[in-house]
């Protein structure tokens, strides 16, 4: 599919769908440190979001090894069409960067459960709570490193404990490491990996009976590009007609990420902002929390395919309803009390900081007081110094 039909087919499509204003979507970013996370998510929002790390930890250097994080960032995207995206990014630094890694996935699985497990409250409650914000990751994008050799260990134990809860969308990325027919024997070879252990990532559905055939095309196509290969830069290039270009500078020369003939990422981040975010979002509630919720409710162990980690989702019954609430009563105390406590401390801080400008103000006030006493000191001492001089006159004309 060539740029232009690219960019039709994507014209089409936004037309047909309802995107409100002010919509919102979560994200969440997953790659070891070195794959161009940082770089990736600054490229996606076309703005410098997360300060890209020079160095890369290594694992065999412990004092370098960092723990995982849940880094959140938000920003707020709108095309040329006056679409707005609050758009809510979750980053991972310090994934995959411990000898033994498998101890970090639970921290991952556990926020996107609590997300569904949040929202399993609210709904029980007898109030719902206006302010009530869903934090749910209605696609998690799993960085995968360019090793020629199809997926790592690493990268089928975590997709597999997490493809059940999320939209997984497996993305190739620094793709420019590779030679085009590197890339392309890679992206066989991680797609037989996903297919052969059983990963069920997001496969771009469709519905053949209702959808017409320029969606179905559409979709089709996205599908023959998985995984996405993506390219990423922090540079920029001014064109003599004023156009900017974000580029990636290489020892031969340099290439223009937003090239679709040579990286995915235009294709990526228009699937992601624009033709399947409502298709994501509406997946994430009707299929992947509704299951969660079925579990959840019918009293079952939730256990995820090929989960052997002892993750599961609590269990609810009818007559556990009234605890819930007890517990979500006790919860908004705890809030209001975290509340008070941020007051409380957002108020002593305003008060130091006027001690200290007082203080300031004090400090200038003296040394003002010192310089006009030392200017006082002085003219009297010159003053004294011309009357001994006129007296010394005075007598020697006598």
């Amino acid at each position: 599919m060539s740029s232009t039909s690219f960019a039709q087919s994507s014209s089409a499509l936004r037309k047909k769908k309802t995107l409100k204003k002010g919509i919102q979507f979560t994200l969440m970013i997953v790659g070891q440190s070195g794959s161009g996370r940082s770089t990736f998510i600054n490229t996606l929002c076309g703005q410098e979001i997360i300060e890209s790390s020079i160095t890369v930890p290594s694992p065999d250097n412990a004092d370098h090894v960092k723990e995982l994080q849940l880094r959140h960032e938000s920003v707020e995207l709108e095309d040329n069409e006056g679409v707005k995206i609050q758009l809510n990014l979750i980053d991972t630094p310090g994934f995959g960067d411990s000898i033994d890694n498998e101890f970090q996935f639970p921290i991952i699985l556990d926020y996107i459960t609590h997300q569904y497990d949040e929202i399993l409250l609210e709904e029980s409650r007898v109030r719902r709570n206006p302010r009530f914000k869903d934090g749910r990751i209605h696609c998690l994008l799993y960085l995968i490193t360019p090793t020629g050799h199809g997926l790592r260990e690493i990268d089928i134990t975590f997709m597999l404990k997490v493809c059940p809860l999320v939209n997984l969308i497996p993305v190739i990325a620094k793709a420019d490491s590779l030679t085009p027919e590197e890339l392309a024997l890679n992206k066989k070879l991680i797609m037989d990996d996903l297919q052969q252990h059983g990963i069920d990532h997001y496969k771009f559905p469709y519905d053949a009976a209702h959808d017409d055939d320029e969606i179905i095309s559409y979709n089709e196509y996205l599908y023959s590009r998985l995984p996405f290969a993506v390219i990423g830069s922090n540079d920029f290039k001014t064109l003599p007609d004023g156009n900017v270009l974000r580029i990636r500078k290489l020892p031969h020369g340099e290439i223009n990420v937003e090239d679709d003939a040579i990286s995915d990422f235009p294709i990526l981040r228009n699937t992601l902002l624009i033709t399947h975010l409502n298709d994501l979002k509406e997946g994430t509630h009707d299929v992947l929390y509704e299951k969660y919720r079925t579990e959840a409710l019918s009293g079952k162990d939730y256990r995820p395919d090929h989960d052997d980690s002892g993750f599961s989702a609590p269990q609810f019954h009818a007559d556990e309803v009234e605890s819930m609430n007890d517990s979500i009563l006790n919860r908004e105390a705890y809030h209001a009390r975290e509340e008070q406590i941020k007051l409380e401390e957002e108020r002593l801080r305003k008060f130091e900081e006027r001690v200290q400008i007082d203080l300031a103000n004090k400090r200038k006030e003296l040394m003002e007081r010192e310089r006009e006493l030392k200017d006082i000191e002085d003219r009297l001492e010159r003053e004294m110094q011309e009357k001994g001089k006129l007296h010394a006159q005075v007598k020697a004309e006598e």
